[in-house]
This record gives structure tokens, C-alpha cells and sequence, in this order.
């Protein structure tokens, strides 16, 4: 994944429609990177499906790669207990405590009572996550799989990261035809199929996908599951 600046192509896009950020009950804060839900209903409404898809158990240890902001951790940490997430990335230039303390404070403050999750930030490279190895029950990567430089250490990396049994979630944008450049950030997306075919050449096996629609027959976004095969 390379260095970015200011690379929140999901958000972008989603602060690119006003309608459709209005619709999603967020906004932006002044000062700090992300999208923030106004309210903790707002958030279930919006995130209930990728929750249930999801099904996170108390005390499971959680990590997320490319966390950057912290603010989609944050706001899956308002809605569980005594979940134990480790937030990595390699950009620094959003992803330090400030920002994360801030994310984490916020939703704490709209939930009505204290977050019980915890997290912990480890910064990692381009090739290695640097995370406990055979540690998680889940690792994410959301929004940022695109962006990998060198996808094949890493999914090596993540294969060492997991617990036996342990789930890989990737959320990504789908493109129409292969080949399709994100529309912010300029990096090449995976169609479905190179998505598996890549994860299943890496050690893994699909399992489901979660299609994300913002408009009739059209998948915005998919999360895809996939477990260690070797």
C-alpha cells in the first residue's frame, strides 16, 4: 500500500454525493479525517447488514489493515463489547493517536455509556502488517486492498496473522469491467472474480461476499470473506 496524503477514496466519494452522505446521517469534523454518524441509530441503520454479516463475539481480537482515520473501527467498537482491536497502517500522517483517540472518544460520547472495546496501533510496511502472528479471530482490510503494492506478502503475512479458523474480510469498491480505475484515487480495482482467483492463489477460500447496494442492481461495494485453505 503505498504512502498517502489525503487518499479517502471510499469517503470522497461519498462526500462527492450530498444526497447521498444527507441520506447516511454523517458529516465531518473539523480538524480530524473521516465520516462520523450523528447518532448511534444512524449508525446501526446504516451498518446493521455488515454487522450481522460480520458477527462479532465479545472478547475476540480484532485487526484492522490500513485503518488510517480509525473512524469505521470506532464506530464497530460503539456497537460491540470487549473487543480487542489493533489498528495498522504505514501512513502516519493520519494514522497516529490523536486522530484514533479522538474517533474512539466520539463514539464513546454518542453512545450513551463507555466503550468497552479497546485498540491497539502498529504501524506496519509495505509488505508486512507487523501484527502478532496466529492472534485474530478477524482482520479486516477495508478500502484499502486496491492500494496494496504488493499484495502477494501481504496476503503471506495476513495467512500468519490468523487464528485457525480466523476470517479475512475485504471491503472493496466493484468495478464495472477489469482493468477500472477508482474514480479518486487512480488505482486499478479487482472485478469479483480477480478477487477470488488472486485470495485462492494466495491460500485462501471464499466463503460469502456481502453485496452493498447504494442504487437498484447496482453493487457499490462488496465485502468478501475468505478462510485459510494451506
Amino acid at each position: 500500500m503505498e504512502k498517502r496524503t489525503i487518499n479517502f477514496c471510499l469517503i470522497i466519494l461519498w462526500l462527492l454525493s450530498g444526497t447521498m452522505l444527507q441520506a447516511q446521517k454523517m458529516h465531518m469534523v473539523k480538524g480530524y479525517c473521516g465520516i462520523y454518524y450523528y447518532s448511534i441509530e444512524d449508525l446501526l441503520r446504516q451498518k446493521q447488514a455488515e454487522l450481522d454479516f460480520i458477527s462479532f463475539q465479545p472478547g475476540q481480537t480484532v485487526a484492522s489493515i490500513g485503518a488510517q482515520c480509525g473512524h469505521w473501527e470506532a464506530a464497530f467498537a460503539a456497537v460491540t463489547d470487549s473487543i480487542h482491536f489493533y489498528l495498522e497502517d504505514i501512513d502516519t500522517t493520519y494514522f497516529n493517536s490523536r486522530q484514533v483517540s479522538f474517533a474512539w472518544h466520539y463514539y464513546d460520547s454518542i453512545r450513551g455509556k463507555p466503550i468497552t472495546s479497546r485498540y491497539t496501533m502498529i504501524t506496519g510496511t509495505t509488505a508486512s502488517t507487523m501484527l502478532p502472528a496466529g492472534m485474530f479471530d478477524k482482520i479486516f482490510i477495508i478500502n484499502s486492498f486496491h492500494e496494496f503494492t504488493e499484495k502477494e506478502k501481504m496476503l503471506a503475512d495476513i495467512r500468519l496473522r490468523l487464528k485457525p479458523g480466523g476470517i479475512l474480510y475485504i471491503d472493496e469498491s466493484v468495478p464495472r469491467k477489469s482493468g477500472q480505475k477508482h474514480g479518486v484515487c487512480k488505482m486499478p480495482m479487482l472485478t469479483p472474480d480477480e478477487m477470488k482467483t488472486l485470495l485462492e492463489a494466495n491460500g485462501f477460500t471464499f466463503l460469502q461476499a456481502l453485496d452493498i447496494n447504494f442504487r437498484v442492481n447496482r453493487t457499490y461495494r462488496k465485502i468478501y470473506a475468505f478462510r485459510i485453505s494451506w
